[in-house]
Parts: structure tokens; sequence; C-alpha cells
């Protein structure tokens, strides 16, 4: 698409002192809106021992969203790009235990589901966990997805699914 910006328009821009190279925006790291939900987090720490708060947590929506834009940020911060982290802030963050990077499927939430099936077995003689079994939602859930990454590993294809978790 060709461009609008005409000789005219860049003279004009120019005579109000416009700066051509993009800025970057950090807003520093007494924002009281950041700071509340810093706090926030250390609180969560406190109570859980780690800062993972979920995306959708319930008790406080705000704060699971607060996190997954800290780790965007981040991401964009130490690529160079431009962000509302700073380095205070991430520094900050690392002083209380912040992940940058959370698997969404990792070893420990896998362990917790497989004790839950194997707790489920013990109960029903079987591992047909119904996809909306209303007792554990989330189990049904977690056991339809090992049957779709089972099937993505036998056909070679990528898969979170390891040979050992299968076995």
């Amino acid at each position: 698409k060709p461009s609008q910006m005409t000789i005219e328009r860049a003279e004009a821009l120019n005579d109000i002192g416009f700066e051509w190279e993009a800025t970057t925006y950090r807003k520093p790291l007494d924002d009281k809106g950041w700071q509340r939900r810093y706090e926030e987090l250390k609180q969560f720490r406190a109570r859980t021992g780690h800062c993972r708060v979920p995306y959708r947590f319930t008790e406080n929506k705000a704060l699971g969203r607060w996190v997954k834009t800290q780790r965007q940020e981040y991401k964009l911060l130490i690529e160079d790009k431009p962000s509302q982290m700073t380095i205070e802030r991430a520094e900050a963050l690392n002083d209380i235990g912040f992940e940058w990077v959370v698997k969404p499927d990792n070893d420990e939430a896998w362990q917790r589901r497989y004790d839950e099936l194997k707790q489920f077995r013990a109960r029903t003689g079987h591992c047909r966990v119904p996809y909306r079994f209303t007792e554990n939602k989330a189990l049904g859930r977690w056991v339809s997805r090992q049957q779709r990454e089972y099937k993505l590993l036998m056909e070679d294809k990528p898969s979170p699914m390891t040979i050992e978790r299968a076995e």
C-alpha cells in the first residue's frame, strides 16, 4: 500500500517538533495501578508459595490478566521492542520469585491429574472418564487431551506427550 505521507505533511510535522523515531513509553515503577497489582501478587505468593496466578483466577480476575501481561511485556522488553515493562519492574518481580515462562502443561500439573485418574480407576475399575465428568470437570478434559496428544505422538506429529508419560 503506498504511503500517504507527502513532503508537505512531513514538513508540517517537522515544524511542530514531531519525533520520527518511535519511543518506548514506560510507566514508572511507582505507577499506582502496577504497584497495586504487584502487592496483590505478593499476597498471592504468601498464601500459595508461588507467583503462578491462573489467567482465569476467579478470586481476582484482574490479577490473573495482569500476570499474563507482565510476561508479555517482559518478552517485548528482552526483544528490545516497545514495552511498558521496565528493568526496575522486572527486578521487583524477580525479587519475589516471579516465573517469566510457565509451561501450561507442566510436569506438576500433569502428575496431579494423573494421580486423580489413578483414584478414579481405583473407584471405578477403568480410566474412561467422561469429558463432562461433573465430579471433576478438569479431569474429564485432561483425559480427552491426553488421548489427542497420544494420537499425535503416535503419528509422529508435534505433541507435548512424551513416551514416558504414555507408558
